[in-house]
């Protein structure tokens, strides 16, 4: 058993306590995380530790001038590691903070010197890197890189302690002085270079998405949004979009029409109260319709494929794209509830499984263009599958969509591709390992998808720069597979009532109030840099954002680009205008 320890000192006390430091964990070289046991030895001997969460904690401690301790990680193995932690950042709001490679000693690490460490490290490597590959830097950039980096060195000789030391005075003092100098100017140092980070990331995704256009003006990555047969099956009252075209399919007539009923749709909206005039449409290109086992089959052997017809004929009509799936959804509350009753009997689990795909794909198949076979099999859900049955089940899922549909290119997709389920069990498979034993079983899998939840209290997701976005993705990219990439980000806090899934929303930034027109600002902004990085990436074919509208049934909280009340979202007029100027 390792552990790795990490020196708060009383003056870095109150970065850390707004940290959250009990979702932390440590990664290898190749990002996948230990199962890590996290726990606070405060200094305060009126504390009694360890501390496990920081709820645990009083709060006057936190805001106490003694506030330091010890923070310390254990996991199975006594390697070299890096520490992972979700950290606010003055300006920007929570992200993830990365040090370097770091030995497993019986001495502690400072922390914030680390992460400082970190940041400066991630920052100049890539920008090293990129700017070898022909990326431009500007003045902006190279003076927040310059004034972050001499912050770092400052953290490294407080100019304090040298002084001090030279006039001879007392120890305590020179280090108390010199350990509160070195604290400030190591987080100055992490804002400064976190800012830096945000503008080489959208240097990279402005001039790579410059370098795209000038060889493809109009880029065919999908746009998709994401769209439950349910919001179809409340607000068409049974009547499909071809029942309500009066005028020839081509007429400007009937694409109007068509519009407004699919568009209604997404909305949750009575057909007859066109209250967003169209908006939706413009901008997508494509539709995530949610084909889904526990939605469709609430008995067995008996699917209800009605709701589902109805949205992919209005997709049709307007001529949007579509990806069925995910077909299975190894989530919490998404699989069938009957599937209980099997008691953990995985052949017949196996067996009801293809006949409810077989149908499935039978049904839809000419009206589906991509299919998304499962997702969330790389997490412990509710099936409790062991690592050999996971394979086999993906493996079943796989060979009856491509022997029912030999055609339509088929994807699985990822939950947490940073694995961060594994920092807290152990019964997880690691992402990027998983799916690539898919891409090697020789099934012909088309490509990966990877489900990003950023902003909840489970499964989420932690928060990235967009710089480390694009190393993330790079990093998947090794695969050589295509990858369609889904967002989930919340704009509204507290209970949805209409979402299916009963997480929480949890605040991106430490500064973002109660407000909803706040959260609907912050998710614009949280998603834009994501975005434009994504579209500046050959290797991802489709984006998909998930959630049209929080009018109507949905899974995700709050994450529609329609308010529960029919007002857009900022989010919507970004994807608009984005489509416009870029999209097919």
């Amino acid at each position: 058993m390792g552990q790795m320890h990490f020196h708060v000192s009383d003056a870095a006390a109150e970065f850390f306590h707004h940290c959250r430091w009990n979702d932390a964990y440590l990664c290898g070289i190749e990002g996948v995380p230990w199962q890590t046991r996290n726990a606070f030895h405060p200094c305060d001997p009126s504390i009694s530790g360890p501390i496990h969460s920081p709820d645990d904690l009083p709060a006057d401690f936190k805001a106490s001038s003694n506030a330091g301790g010890k923070f310390t990680l254990t996991r199975s193995v006594a390697t070299s590691a890096k520490l992972l932690i979700t950290c606010p950042i003055e300006g920007i709001g929570y992200r993830v903070l990365t040090t370097c490679s770091l030995r497993c000693l019986d001495a502690s690490h400072r922390l914030i010197i680390e992460l400082a460490r970190g940041s400066c490290y991630r920052v100049r490597t890539q920008a090293d890197t990129w700017q070898r590959g022909g990326l431009l830097l500007n003045e902006r950039f190279e003076e927040l890189l310059a004034t972050g980096t001499q912050h770092f060195l400052d953290s490294l000789q407080p100019q304090s302690a040298v002084v001090n030391a030279r006039s001879g005075a007392s120890l305590i003092a020179t280090n108390l002085e010199a350990d509160a100098e070195s604290a400030k100017s190591a987080i100055q140092a992490i804002t400064v270079l976190e800012q830096a980070a945000s503008e080489l990331g959208d240097l990279f995704s402005s001039q790579s998405m410059a370098f795209r256009r000038s060889r493809e003006p109009r880029l065919s990555t999908m746009m998709a949004v994401g769209v439950s047969p349910e919001v179809c099956c409340a607000s068409h009252g049974g009547v499909s979009a071809r029942q309500n075209q009066a005028a020839s399919p081509a007429s400007p007539a009937a694409k109007t029409s068509s519009t407004a009923t699919l568009d209604n749709a997404l909305a949750g909206i009575d057909e007859t109260t066109n209250t967003i005039g169209g908006q939706i449409i413009p901008a997508f290109n494509a539709a995530a319709v949610r084909i889904s086992w526990g939605d469709i089959e609430n008995a067995s052997g008996t699917p209800d494929f009605s709701s589902v017809s109805k949205v992919l004929d209005d997709c049709a009509s307007v001529g949007m794209r579509v990806i069925g799936g995910p077909v299975i959804d190894h989530r919490d509350g998404l699989l069938p509830d009957w599937l209980t009753l099997m008691d953990n009997d995985f052949e017949q689990l196996l067996s009801s499984m293809t006949t409810f795909v077989e149908a499935t794909v039978n049904q839809f198949r000419g009206q589906v263009h991509l299919w998304n076979a499962a997702s969330g099999l790389n997490v412990a859900g509710p099936l409790r599958l062991d690592d050999e049955q996971v394979m086999r089940f993906s493996i079943g899922v796989l060979q009856t969509i491509r022997r029912c549909d030999p055609t339509t290119p088929v994807i699985m997709s990822i939950e947490q591709p940073c694995g961060e389920y594994l920092a807290r069990h152990a019964d997880g498979i690691s992402p990027i390992h998983f799916a690539d034993a898919l891409l090697r079983s020789g099934l012909g899998l088309a490509g990966i998808g990877l489900n990003f939840r950023f902003g909840f209290d489970h499964g989420e997701t932690h928060p990235r720069s967009s710089l480390e976005f694009a190393q993330l993705i790079d990093r998947w990219g090794t695969l050589n597979a295509p990858l369609l990439v889904q967002l989930s980000i919340p704009a509204a806090p507290g209970t949805d009532p209409a979402a299916r899934l009963k997480t929480s929303p949890v605040s991106l930034s430490p500064e973002i109030d109660g407000r909803a027109e706040e959260w609907a600002r912050q998710q614009h902004e949280f998603a834009r840099p994501l975005i434009e990085t994504l579209l500046a990436k050959q290797i991802v074919h489709a984006v998909v954002w998930d959630g049209a509208s929080d009018q109507a049934p949905h899974v995700m909280p709050h994450s529609g680009v329609i308010d529960s009340h029919g007002r857009p979202r900022p989010m919507l007029a970004y994807l608009t205008k984005l489509r416009e100027e870029l999209l097919m």
